[in-house]
């Protein structure tokens, strides 16, 4: 075995797979350092509190602009449940919000086709509202928000470097955006800064999900791949819906890997099917690790389960429904 010559072979092919989707990721960025600029989704989270029955579907909306992952959501979705907002929209906008953005829809689209992603745009609208409607009649057995948590949170804003839970406390402030806003309130600086976030944070996704399908497809035996994306029993379904419960999955890297077993320039071209693409794509990035375990930290278990439950059964019913279809979006 040749290492060095694997270790180019390695290198050079996630070169030119990250190169090859480089423009898609600089225009996804420059979609959302324009909404996260011009606070968008901070004037229509500000609104949630004051829309009653509509607040599932605004909470849904609001998830899928959302540059937000799911690590960044869950404070800014407590915060919310402290100031007023009923646990059934805040449950849509948890869910929804790891699953769309701006970046990761221009990404699906250039690496996957529009099929796949007006599809995650549906499943993600899909099971939104369904985690919003059911929490929402689950409200009367435990889930109102004055017995949600485990403990009464202390008030006081979770900007504050002396904001007593340290798990919830934001460190926004010493971000490059906020420093320069801080420093010349320049919009136009603003907006490279949060340019250039955005570039770090979708590029590092995208390098990784590259990583893992160039390792892959290196040492796993391709027809091994191809029956897990290519399967057309449900067995890949539940395969890959509950492999991907433990994996932290953003919707970038999942993208970025899928791109690389189906694309005929760099990889197998597999013919992804329809419900082991949801699968992934949608079970992978909404059971985030780190989500789950400030859930446990903060909420009742009780929280926990039904938030695996939405997430879980939520994307096997998208798969299975999705794979029985006779048509595509």
């Amino acid at each position: 075995m040749d290492i060095p010559t694997i270790i180019k072979g390695l290198l050079l092919g996630i070169w030119y797979e990250f190169i090859y989707i480089l423009p898609y990721i600089v225009l996804g960025v420059l979609l959302e350092a324009t909404i996260r600029t011009l606070k968008w989704h901070v004037k229509i989270r500000h609104a949630l509190t004051h829309f009653g029955g509509l607040a599932i579907i605004l909470a849904t909306l609001l998830g899928t602009i959302s540059p937000l992952c799911a690590c960044a959501t869950l404070p800014l979705v407590i915060s919310l449940l402290l100031a007023g907002l009923p646990l059934a929209p805040a449950m849509a906008l948890l869910v929804t919000s790891p699953l769309m953005s701006p970046a990761g829809y221009t990404l699906l689209n250039w690496e996957l086709g529009p099929a796949w992603a007006n599809t995650v745009l549906f499943c993600t609208i899909a099971l939104g509202l369904f985690a919003g409607y059911l929490t929402h009649l689950l409200r009367p057995y435990g889930f109102s928000e004055e017995v949600i948590f485990r403990q009464q949170m202390p008030e006081g804003n979770f900007h504050d470097p002396d904001y007593p839970v340290e798990e919830l406390r934001c460190d926004c402030g010493k971000q490059l955006s906020h420093r320069v806003d801080r420093c010349t309130h320049n919009k136009f600086y603003v907006f490279l800064a949060k340019f250039w976030e955005g570039t770090l944070k979708i590029g590092k996704f995208a390098l990784l999900g590259i990583t893992v399908e160039v390792i892959a497809l290196q040492f796993i035996p391709s027809e091994w791949i191809s029956a897990l994306l290519e399967g057309t029993g449900v067995l890949p379904i539940f395969a890959l819906t509950f492999a991907t419960i433990p994996l932290h999955m953003p919707q970038v890297t999942a993208a970025a890997m899928l791109y690389g077993f189906v694309s005929p320039e760099f990889g197998e071209g597999i013919h992804l099917s329809k419900g082991a693409g949801v699968a992934l794509l949608i079970g992978g990035p909404v059971t985030a690790l780190p989500v789950m375990a400030l859930l446990i930290a903060m909420f009742r278990k009780r929280v926990l389960a039904l938030y695996l439950t939405i997430c879980v059964f939520g994307t096997l019913a998208l798969a299975l429904g999705y794979r029985w279809l006779p048509f595509s979006f």
